[in-house]
This record gives structure tokens, sequence and C-alpha cells, in this order.
């Protein structure tokens, strides 16, 4: 009964350690994930308004959303066709258990046309 016990405590302690590599490495990616459907969003919103406006609402979004990026860490571009280009590169890193594994560099783009007419 005793050796059911060490292993089912054993396999516990090398599940938890799979699942916490597991959720530190999936971690980087699903916020770039997340950082793309925001940018995104935001591009749609600078085509119909300006660039400071843009940079707010982006602002906002990353407050809301729990991310520390600041306005100012995002490039915005505009052009005379009311396209709009967002981009933000920056750093994230895998660690488990307060070790870092792994720094990644991350640069994510999105742009939008405007849309003038719905059908």
């Amino acid at each position: 009964m005793e050796d059911k016990m060490k292993d089912y405590i054993k396999f516990f302690i090398v599940f938890f350690f799979v699942w916490c590599a597991f959720l530190s490495t999936a971690r980087p990616y699903w916020n770039k994930y997340w950082l793309e459907l925001q940018l995104e969003a935001a591009s749609v919103y600078g085509t119909k308004n300006s660039i400071e406006d843009t940079r707010n609402f982006l602002s906002d979004k990353m407050e809301d959303e729990g991310f520390s990026f600041k306005g100012d860490d995002f490039i915005i571009e505009k052009d005379e066709n009311n396209k709009v280009s967002i981009r933000l590169s920056y750093a994230d890193e895998i660690r488990i258990l307060g070790l870092t594994l792994k720094e990644l560099k991350f640069t994510v783009e999105r742009s939008s046309d405007e849309v003038k007419e719905y059908y």
C-alpha cells in the first residue's frame, strides 16, 4: 500500500512540473495572440480617428487587458488613404518556478484600410 502511495505522489509531482512547463511555455505566445487582436481593433479604430486618439485608445485597451504597454511603445503610421499600421516590438520570457529559461523577442504588426461602404 505504501509503494502505491509513493507512486501516486511521484506521479503528481512529475505531472505538476510538466503542467507548469507547459503553461510557462504557452503564456508568451498566448499574450502575443491577444496583442494581435488588440492591435487589429486599434488599427480599425484608427482609420476613422487621429493618430493621437488611436494611441490613447491603445493605452486604454492595454490597461484594461492588464498589459504594461503605454501609448508611446507603439509605432503608429497613417497614410493619406487612411490606411493605419500599428507595430509593437517587445520581449517576453519563459519562466518556470522563478527561473528564466529563455527570453523571446516579438514584433506584432497589424494594419487596416478604411472601409467607406458597407454592403
